[in-house]
């Protein structure tokens, strides 16, 4: 027990001062903790709510009919333009990571099956390749024809939208790294492809995976913010990023921070999230 205390102990302390070696790890992960920090402490910190809390619309806070305690104003209907922020990148963010979580994990079943069931690869990528030419928004609106317009079908075509690529480029570099010397030597030792696969393979792609994973985040994140912008599966419970864009664009004459604000909240975050991809990149070339 002491034994496995002191190699988490170690490994701990070693990733730590990776960590703190690199300028783009220490802006991004901090910066991810403060994100994350934000988006849980949302109602018992600041309170956040989208009911009405004054009678007419306030300027942000440093404008002289402002007020302290309404940072960027208030809408027309009295809802707080912050509160709607944070309420707004909370549910852009959770949207962002359902479609993600099921994404990644339908991608690593399809990627099993296309590594080791040899007959099944040229279909399944001929598939691939037909579903990832289809742009989401058209997706998006046939589902809403065919089908009822709900925040669901909405996320289940952005993931099957670009899940092909995603699990193609994956692939193709499962196939390249599996195809080098070192590769060849543990086949001849006797290993078995499952081994070589999960103990030499995916470690070793593992940057290439969490830059396919950054990109594809970025891509969704964007297509949620323009999808709901645009009025397709718009939650008046749940208001996301762009359908408060949406809101906001009839008050920028007045008051163009609450328009400014969610795009500036989608940027620092992809920003984020790129600088964390950068970082790990010059730490795995430090390594090799």
């Amino acid at each position: 027990m002491f034994n496995q205390c002191q190699i988490g102990f170690n490994w701990l302390s070693q990733f730590l001062h990776r960590l703190h070696s690199n300028l783009y790890l220490i802006i991004s992960c901090y910066g991810m903790l403060l994100v994350v920090g934000l988006v849980l402490s949302i109602h018992w910190f600041f309170h956040a709510q989208l009911d009405p809390i004054y009678t007419h619309a306030l300027p942000p806070a440093w404008w002289k009919e402002g007020d302290i305690n309404h940072i960027l104003g208030t809408t027309p209907s009295g809802q707080d333009i912050f509160d709607l922020l944070l309420i707004g990148y909370r549910a852009t963010l959770f949207m962002t990571l359902k479609v993600l979580i099921y994404v990644v994990i339908l991608a690593a079943i399809i990627n099993y099956l296309l590594f080791f069931i040899a007959t099944l690869r040229p279909i399944l990528l001929l598939i691939l390749r037909l579903f990832s030419t289809i742009p989401p928004l058209l997706g998006i609106i046939v589902i809403s024809l065919l089908f009822k317009n709900s925040t669901t079908n909405m996320l289940i075509v952005i993931g099957f939208t670009y899940m092909p690529r995603f699990i193609y480029n994956i692939h193709m570099r499962i196939i390249q790294e599996s195809h080098k010397t070192y590769i060849t030597a543990y086949r001849l030792d006797g290993l078995s492809m499952f081994q070589i696969l999960t103990r030499s393979i995916i470690p070793n792609i593992s940057l290439f995976y969490l830059s396919e994973f950054v990109t594809l985040f970025s891509q969704i994140i964007l297509v949620v913010t323009t999808l709901t912008f645009l009025g397709f599966a718009n939650n008046q419970l749940h208001p996301d990023l762009g359908m408060m864009m949406f809101q906001m664009k009839d008050i920028m004459d007045n008051n163009a921070w609450g328009f400014i604000a969610p795009g500036l909240a989608i940027i620092i975050t992809i920003s984020l999230v790129y600088l964390f991809n950068v970082g790990m990149h010059k730490l795995g070339t430090k390594r090799g």
